[in-house]
């Protein structure tokens, strides 16, 4: 299970959890429209990554 968190625009910190990389992928754009800061993805090993970083590690081809 990947796990994303982020700052809330109140200050409060939240944690999500997503079954999927693409889900929790798109939990980081979501976050992020609605102003979350400091968001970040760890992943099923506990690793973890900035939003922007673990997108890169995706390697998804954006045609």
């Amino acid at each position: 299970m990947y796990k994303v968190t982020g700052t809330d625009p109140a200050g409060r910190e939240m944690t999500f959890a997503c079954g999927t990389d693409e889900q929790a992928l798109e939990k980081t754009w979501e976050l992020a429209r609605r102003g979350f800061r400091d968001i970040a993805v760890s992943d099923p090993r506990g690793k973890r990554m900035s939003a922007g970083a673990f997108e890169r590690s995706l390697d998804f081809d954006y045609e």
